[in-house]
């Protein structure tokens, strides 16, 4: 599974492994209860995706008012990607799993000036 590097100073991530049978949209621990509250503190969130090879990708999700993932992005060994948020919405991040469907690799709320998450 693709590890979760990010530098404490830049973000504050709520960072969760999840282990075990494949399902086609594993939640992160606590994901229901987490939704963004206001769009009023613009922000950003940089995801630099940095994979053991080039087949390595992640799925870039907002989770909107209702708590509802809404996908934003594919990510591959290598890019990075800079999203314009606000501080009260928070961003889930996904990697396949071998025989379909997808583990959720961990919630991150952005930080006042922005911050970057390499995903691993």
């Amino acid at each position: 599974m693709p590890k979760i590097i990010a530098a404490a100073m830049l973000m504050t991530g709520l960072a969760f492994s999840m282990a075990g049978a494949a399902e086609a949209q594993s939640r992160c621990p606590g994901e229901g209860g987490v939704r963004s509250l206001t769009g009023d503190t613009p922000t950003s969130i940089r995801f630099k995706a940095i994979g053991e090879n080039d087949e390595t990708q992640f799925k870039i999700y907002w989770l909107d008012y209702q708590g509802q993932r809404v996908f934003y992005k594919h990510l591959f060994a290598g890019e990075a990607y800079t999203q314009q948020t606000y501080m009260t919405h928070p961003w889930l991040v996904t990697a396949p799993v071998p025989g379909g469907g997808e583990d959720c690799i961990a919630i991150y709320k952005p930080r006042r000036g922005g911050g970057t998450i390499e995903l691993r």
